[in-house]
């Protein structure tokens, strides 16, 4: 039984010494992606101005209103002798397309106006230099509204969250 046991603690102290070789061989998710809880990101395998491109066509066949599309990097490089380093990151391209729902607008509006301040809900799409991939990410802004004595306001906001992600998933 001693023996028994011995080998069967060795098999797993072995198996456990494995697991954790392929864990430190793998590789860790970019920083990148870690930006924080109140984020979604997405990584998909084509050039950004083409994921834009169909990601805005995606999100009008989930019924949400592209309201503008803005390039936020625009301060900086237009000030570049002011932030000269602003591009220390080799983002290639950046767009954010800001989104909205006439009905979730009503369903905030109706309840809780100061809730109106979540619209447009934005969606960032960029790509690194030389990177074969794009990245969207958007907020989790029904986090914003924890506390709220209005959880009708938050599945709304909620609801609007999935058709984002809903329009993103059918890029990937």
């Amino acid at each position: 039984m001693r023996k028994f046991l011995t080998v069967f603690l060795l098999l797993i102290s072995l198996n456990l010494i494995t697991l954790a070789e392929e864990k430190n061989t793998k590789k860790s998710p970019p920083q990148k992606l870690s930006s924080g809880e109140g984020f979604i990101i997405y990584k998909v395998e084509m050039d950004a101005d083409e994921a834009v491109q169909i990601l805005m066509e995606n999100l009008k066949a989930h019924q949400l209103t592209v309201v503008d599309i803005t390039d936020p990097s625009a301060p900086l490089s237009n000030n570049i002798k002011i932030f000269p380093d602003f591009d220390k990151l080799k983002v290639s391209y950046i767009q954010n397309i800001l989104v909205t729902s006439i009905t979730t607008l009503y369903k905030i509006f109706t309840v809780d106006p100061n809730a109106m301040v979540l619209s447009p809900w934005v969606v960032s799409i960029y790509q690194y230099e030389d990177d074969d991939y794009s990245y969207i990410v958007r907020t989790k802004s029904h986090l914003l509204l924890k506390g709220t004595s209005h959880p009708e306001v938050i599945k709304a906001v909620k609801e609007l969250e999935s058709r984002i992600d809903a329009a993103i998933a059918d890029l990937l």
